[in-house]
């Protein structure tokens, strides 16, 4: 990592945790630095000697980093710090990845491409457990980082017909899903997903500015409200070179 000429260093007088401190220092430094490709991030060791801890708040920063994307783990070899690749962390709430984005300092857009109402698919009618003259309120966003596709999503939600939000207000809140909680008090909390590589549709290559066929990787997630019930369904189409999902499994 690059060094600094002056580092920052932890106030023992605060009364914000030891690792709190460490990992803000840390997420600035990243943030500003230019750091080497493939060359690792400081060891814990080098970090428990640079802040004068013990190892416990040390481990705890680069958890937190790793859990948001900040750094990336790979075993026997080291964390290393995220290079021009945003990462997914497992506690990224539905539908917040371009504020997540922003807030690591990267020049994310979202775009509004179509909102309107239309008659489900065999597939989402089946998904959604609806007739298949039950219209549904599809939303299609593309976001954008550096100016370059990232993501297509396709959001469908089984809405009132009156709650029909306007790309304007999509683009200003940057997820229907703040809208539907401030207008309608329908709060989605929680999405199943399913993630799997494929190759890019005709429409998914357009969009993407990609090749047909390019590789791609998707997400489907079944959307859920606080009292369980299905509500509605999106697809996201990634470019799988400039997009990275983080999670963790345990045993």
């Amino acid at each position: 990592m690059t060094s600094f000429t002056q580092k920052q260093t932890i106030d023992r007088s605060s009364a914000v945790p030891l690792y709190k401190q460490i990992k803000e220092i840390l997420i600035k430094e990243l943030q500003t630095a230019s750091a080497e490709t493939g060359r690792p991030f400081s060891t814990e060791h080098e970090l428990v000697e640079r802040f004068h801890v013990s190892r416990a708040p040390v481990r705890q920063a680069l958890k937190e980093l790793t859990n948001e994307g900040y750094v990336y783990r790979e075993r026997a070899k080291g964390t290393f710090p995220v290079q021009e690749l945003p990462a997914r962390p497992p506690g990224l709430e539905l539908g917040g990845l371009v504020a997540y984005l922003r807030g690591q300092g990267l020049d994310c857009k979202s775009k509004i491409l179509s909102v309107d109402r239309v008659l489900p698919t065999e597939k989402l009618s089946g998904i959604l457990r609806i007739e298949p003259n039950t219209e549904v309120l599809r939303i299609s966003r593309l976001i954008l980082l550096k100016g370059k596709p990232l993501v297509w999503t396709q959001t469908y939600l089984l809405v009132p017909e009156y709650f029909q939000p306007t790309v304007q207000e999509l683009e200003e809140a940057d997820s229907v899903f703040v809208i539907l909680e401030n207008e309608q008090g329908t709060f989605i909390s929680r999405g199943d997903h399913q993630i799997y590589a494929s190759a890019a549709t005709e429409m998914e290559a357009d969009v993407l500015d990609l090749g047909d066929k390019d590789p791609v990787l998707v997400t489907e997630t079944k959307l859920y409200t606080r009292t369980d019930q299905l509500i509605g369904w999106r697809k996201a189409v990634h470019i799988p070179n400039e997009y990275k999902l983080s999670f963790s499994v345990n045993r």
